[in-house]
């Protein structure tokens, strides 16, 4: 889960020139879109003293205000409305995109930067979340909780532990087994290190990482995926 320092590497970009950036007296109250959906709860506390908020709930620029292409200074995405080329040009005042998430593969930002327009994004959004749910599909797995769970609520009733036994059949002792990730991101090394608390034996292969990472989490390091 590289952040946008490594994706723009990546691509061969580089970040927009001050001189190629959108000039003119920025207004008194910028106006800011939020482009697609309507969840702003995080930002509007910051941004509503200091400027004007449209909410567009749009999945194209088809469906955006003219007044929001002609005024907006900066805005917010999530990740169901895509910008190319052909609708960052639809925005004559824009200077800043910034993504609600960690990818920004719905914007051009080649395009963006070309045209003056900064992209932004969040590469911590939902590490935390996103890991938690990791392991929790990872135990579900191994441990059968889920199809267990669904029998109880059927009504299944266990009478003794060999009804237990052959219920959870297929179910596995964690530690000692190992679990392999490929990419150790953010959410890659938030997994990682609540499966070693698990007892998994964790190896990963990323052959971005510098050598050493492996030391630092104490994990084992694979070099390829064969």
């Amino acid at each position: 889960m590289s952040g946008s320092l490594d994706n723009r590497k990546q691509l061969g970009l580089k970040r927009p020139r001050l001189d190629n950036a959108r000039s003119g007296p920025m207004p008194a109250r910028p106006l800011v879109a939020l482009l697609d959906g309507r969840d702003c709860s995080i930002e509007m506390p910051i941004l509503k003293d200091v400027a004007t908020v449209a909410f567009c709930d749009a999945q194209s620029t088809t469906e955006i205000h003219e007044k929001v292409l002609n005024e907006a200074v900066g805005a917010l995405m999530w990740h169901t409305i895509s910008l190319q080329r052909e609708d960052l040009e639809k925005f004559k005042a824009l200077r800043v995109i910034v993504r609600i998430g960690s990818g920004v593969d719905n914007v051009d930002v080649k395009a963006a930067g070309e045209l003056g327009i900064a992209v932004c994004n969040v590469p911590g959004y939902g590490v935390e979340e996103v890991a938690d749910s990791t392991m929790c599909l990872i135990l579900n797995l191994y441990r059968r909780t889920y199809w267990l769970a669904n029998m109880v609520r059927d009504g299944k009733k266990f009478t003794g532990p060999e009804q237990v036994r052959d219920a959870a059949q297929g179910s596995a002792r964690i530690r000692g087994d190992t679990l392999g990730i490929v990419g150790l991101g953010r959410i890659g090394s938030a997994v990682a290190l609540r499966a070693k608390a698990f007892g998994f034996n964790v190896i990963f292969y990323d052959p971005y990482l510098p050598d050493g990472i492996e030391k630092s989490l104490g994990l084992t390091r694979v070099y390829t995926l064969q």
